[in-house]
């Protein structure tokens, strides 16, 4: 499939948050259940980011190798989205120690990447991965991002030519960063099966942990959303690299009554208009109990679909 059959299969998913990116499964959220899958699929979403968290489940002396019980562990949870058609995708998350020790980092984080393409490489083909989840250290360069997309992408390519692999901006992948460094990124002339992961909890007085904004849904909020989803769409059609929403979401701190259920709404809206394909994040941004999440996002993404 082409990026533009892909971005068009994923539509609007969510993320498997706080559950395999935990230090350990079961510390921050319920373990993974082949059960969320049947809700996923029951409430109409169609992709399902898998965050994980590699480095406590792998040696830290060549050849680093990452334990087989937590690989195997990770091919279940991938397995569970995949046999329930699911567009699925797999990165690194809370890799930390990656940017903080670029570049000595790089030997160990290349043979992470070769031993996650050689054990999914005959996966099926919705199967996506994202390199590096959220770059944001000080020390961490844009000609840094650059080397790790250089290293790691023929890593990917020798065992999954075809495969969609997500590149991603630093500032945490937020699309400010893509538009303000618009040719920052290098990006391979000679692959096509490429596109690009953005991340945002705009504005994040409100819609991030502790806000100090409780009001949302004027219509300059509005314009201000639809403001930067042009410009990054515009920025999209110039690159030729579509774009995948990896992670947005609204603290339940917010309520309906102060705008939540109408940011979730423009954002869908929004989302839905420029072809994006989206995950919203399902974890502790957004606190709350899971089930009730899941109903949140129904009234949310499909009732005013």
């Amino acid at each position: 499939m082409t990026p533009t059959e892909m971005q068009k299969r994923m539509g609007i998913g969510i993320n498997l948050g706080n559950t395999l990116d935990a230090p350990a499964e079961g510390k921050w959220a319920p373990k993974a259940q082949a059960l969320f899958f049947d809700q996923y699929k029951l409430k109409n979403f169609t992709n399902v980011r898998i965050p994980v968290q590699w480095g406590h489940h792998m040696s830290t002396t060549a050849p680093y190798l990452v334990d087989e019980i937590f690989m195997n562990r990770v091919e279940q949870v991938v397995d569970f989205s995949l046999s329930r058609n699911l567009v699925t995708i797999l990165n690194t998350h809370h890799d930390e120690w990656f940017e903080d020790g670029f570049p000595s980092s790089l030997p160990r984080f290349t043979a992470l990447w070769e031993q996650i393409a050689t054990r999914f490489a005959n996966k099926s083909e919705i199967l996506l991965f994202e390199i590096y989840n959220e770059p944001h250290a000080s020390t961490f360069t844009t000609a840094d991002l650059n080397a790790m997309n250089t290293a790691v992408l023929p890593i990917i390519r020798r065992l999954n030519p075809t495969r969609i692999v997500f590149f991603g901006g630093l500032k945490f992948m937020n699309p400010s960063w893509v538009i303000g460094n618009p040719n920052a990124l290098q990006i391979p002339s000679n692959d096509t099966q490429l596109m690009l992961e953005i991340h945002n909890y705009d504005p994040y007085k409100y819609a991030g942990p502790n806000p100090t904004v409780h009001s949302w849904g004027s219509q300059n909020d509005i314009a201000a959303l639809n403001k930067w989803m042009d410009e990054i769409g515009e920025w999209s059609k110039e690159k030729g690299l579509l774009i995948y929403y990896g992670e947005w979401g609204c603290t339940t701190t917010q309520t309906k009554a102060t705008g939540r259920y109408e940011w979730y709404k423009q954002h869908a809206v929004s989302i839905r208009s420029h072809g994006f394909a989206a995950s919203v994040w399902d974890g502790e941004l957004l606190g709350g109990f899971f089930y009730f999440f899941l109903f949140l996002l129904w009234l949310c993404l499909f009732e005013f679909q």
